[in-house]
C-alpha cells in the first residue's frame, strides 16, 4: 500500500511538470507581445506558474520519497507555512518585478517621445544629437541631406493640413530605408530630412540617394488632391574625424546645387568641392 501511494505522487509530480510546461509555453506565445507592459505582464506570469509547479513537485516528491501523510498532525508545520511564507515571498518578487517593468517602460516611451519626430515618426533633431554624441569619432559615414521642391508653395496654397501630410507619407517612404545599426532617418525641420549611413563609401552613397529620388520623386494622392513632388538631395562622407558640423554644412551646400541645377537631382561634396549634380532616370518628370 506504501509502495503504491509513493508512486501516485511520483505520477502526480510528473504530471504536474507536464502541465507547467504546457501552460509556460502557451503563455509564451499568446503574449508574444512587443510593449513593455505586455513583456512585464507575460514573464510575471511565467515566472508565477514555474514556481507554483515547483513547488508543487516538490511537495509531491517529498511524499513520495519520505512518506509523509498530509493527513498526519504536523500539516501545518510541515506544509501551509512553508508553502505560505513561499507564497508571500513570491508575491512581492512579481510584484517588484511587475512595477520595475512598469517604470523601464514608461523611461523608454519619455525617451522615444523626446527623440522621436511627432508628425512622421521619424528621429527628430533631439535624436540627431543623440546619435552624435554616441558616434565613435572616427566612424566612417555617409550623410545625405533632402529638401522636397515645391513644398512652400504646396503649404501656402493648400493649407498646412495638406503640407502634413506630404510630410507623414515622405517620412514614411524614408523608413523604408532605415535599417537598425546603420542606417538613420532624420527629419531636422521643415521638409528636411537627413539620411546617415554607417560604413558607406561615396559610391554607394549615390546608389541609395538615387533609390530615394527614385522613390520620394512621385504623385501622391493627399485627400482630394494629386501632387507631384520631387526632391533633392546633398551628399558628403566623413574624412578621418567625424565633424558634425561640418558633414551637414557641406550636404546642405550639396544639396542646394542639386536643387539650382534642376529637381530630382543629387550633387557630391567631395574633397571641398561640389561635383556636377547628377539626375536620376525619371528627372524629366520633375523638371
Amino acid at each position: 500500500m506504501e509502495e503504491a501511494r509513493n508512486y501516485m505522487f511520483t505520477i502526480f509530480s510528473v504530471l504536474l511538470a507536464a502541465v507547467t510546461a504546457f501552460s509556460v509555453l502557451r503563455t509564451g506565445r499568446n503574449f508574444a507581445a512587443r510593449s513593455q507592459k505586455a513583456r512585464a505582464l507575460r514573464t510575471s506570469l511565467i515566472i508565477l506558474m514555474l514556481s507554483g509547479g515547483l513547488c508543487g513537485m516538490h511537495l509531491f516528491g517529498q511524499q513520495a520519497v519520505s512518506g509523509f501523510s498530509p493527513a498526519g498532525g504536523n500539516l501545518l508545520a510541515g506544509v501551509v507555512q512553508p508553502l505560505a511564507l513561499y507564497s508571500l515571498t513570491l508575491a512581492f518578487l512579481i510584484w517588484l518585478f511587475h512595477r520595475t517593468g512598469l517604470i523601464m517602460a514608461e523611461r523608454e516611451h519619455l525617451k522615444e517621445l523626446a527623440y522621436r519626430d511627432s508628425l512622421t515618426g521619424l528621429f527628430n533633431k533631439n535624436g540627431m544629437d543623440h546619435f552624435w554624441d554616441h558616434c565613435k569619432p572616427n566612424e566612417q559615414l555617409a550623410v545625405l541631406y533632402l529638401d522636397l521642391n515645391r513644398f512652400k508653395s504646396i503649404n501656402d496654397k493648400l493649407g498646412h493640413h495638406v503640407g502634413d501630410l506630404l510630410l507623414q507619407a515622405v517620412g514614411g517612404t524614408l523608413q523604408q530605408f532605415s535599417c537598425k545599426g546603420k542606417r538613420h532617418i532624420f527629419r531636422i525641420g521643415g521638409d528636411e530630412f537627413v539620411i546617415i549611413a554607417k560604413r558607406c563609401s561615396y559610391k554607394e552613397a549615390e546608389q541609395l540617394a538615387l533609390k530615394v529620388l527614385e522613390k520620394t520623386t512621385r504623385t501622391y494622392q493627399l485627400e482630394h488632391h494629386e501632387l507631384f513632388v520631387s526632391a533633392s538631395v546633398g551628399i558628403t562622407a566623413s574624412q578621418g574625424r567625424v565633424d558634425p558640423g561640418r558633414l551637414l554644412k557641406e550636404a546642405d551646400s550639396a544639396m542646394y546645387n542639386a536643387k539650382q541645377l534642376g529637381r530630382g537631382r543629387y550633387a557630391v561634396h567631395k574633397q571641398g568641392n561640389v561635383i556636377q549634380p547628377v539626375n536620376w532616370l525619371g528627372s524629366s518628370k520633375a523638371n
